[in-house]
């Protein structure tokens, strides 16, 4: 077999097979030809092995030249898809930005009760069956969170000193109040919580974290 022959065949055959194959709109793909099998490679002459490299090379070059507006046209649709996805963020954080303003003035005002008054008011102010999951708790600075760890959200900690219980209901935690004891654990006083949303967590003074009354 001639590299002449060789040639011949990968035009004839490949430009049948490009047509075919390639389902890209506008696009001619370059003929790739027909594949030798490894067996029949073993007949070749180094020369014509050569030849097949320097074809091969040529093709790949003349796909890629052909590929390449559709390959501005894709990085042009991520372009603005990112931009769409920054002016999505943009958003989200200007609403969470002013969302923690609003906290920050109503625990200013008494608008929003500390989860220490909000236990010690005598004003039911949640069906005591409300999940803690449910009850709306900001950090006073204005950060959303939600009580307990964030692998195991739901709970608020208390403690006489010695013991330890967990409140999973709003009426749970004012039940444990009422007894005397405290938020936390002996000997770490405080109330754990983590960012809404991540699983960043500390232990803050119950004074510290604000409650929603609103119905949102």
């Amino acid at each position: 077999m001639t590299v002449v022959c060789v040639l011949h065949e990968m035009d004839a055959r490949g430009k049948i097979r490009a047509r075919v194959a390639s389902r890209v709109p506008n696009v001619e793909l370059p003929p790739l030809g027909e594949r030798i099998e490894p067996e029949a490679l073993r007949a070749l002459s180094a020369e014509s092995l050569d030849a097949l490299g320097t074809a091969l090379q040529a093709t790949e070059r003349a796909t890629i030249a052909a590929m390449a507006p559709y390959e501005q046209h894709l990085r042009e649709i991520r372009t603005r898809a990112t931009e769409l996805a920054t002016e999505r963020r943009r958003r989200e954080r200007a609403q969470q930005v002013a969302q923690r303003a609003g906290v920050r003035e109503a625990a200013r005002s008494g608008g929003m009760p500390s989860l220490a008054v909000a236990l010690e008011s005598g004003k039911e102010l949640f069906d005591a069956a409300t999940a803690l999951t449910e009850v709306p708790a900001f950090l006073s600075t204005g950060g959303e969170v939600g009580f307990g760890f964030a692998t195991r959200p739901g709970t608020m900690s208390f403690t006489d000193g010695r013991q330890q219980r967990q409140a999973r209901t709003w009426g749970e935690a004012r039940e444990l109040h009422e007894l005397g004891w405290d938020p936390g654990a002996p000997g770490v006083p405080g109330v754990r919580v983590h960012l809404a949303g991540s699983r960043v967590e500390r232990v803050v003074a119950a004074t510290d974290v604000v409650l929603s009354l609103s119905a949102e």
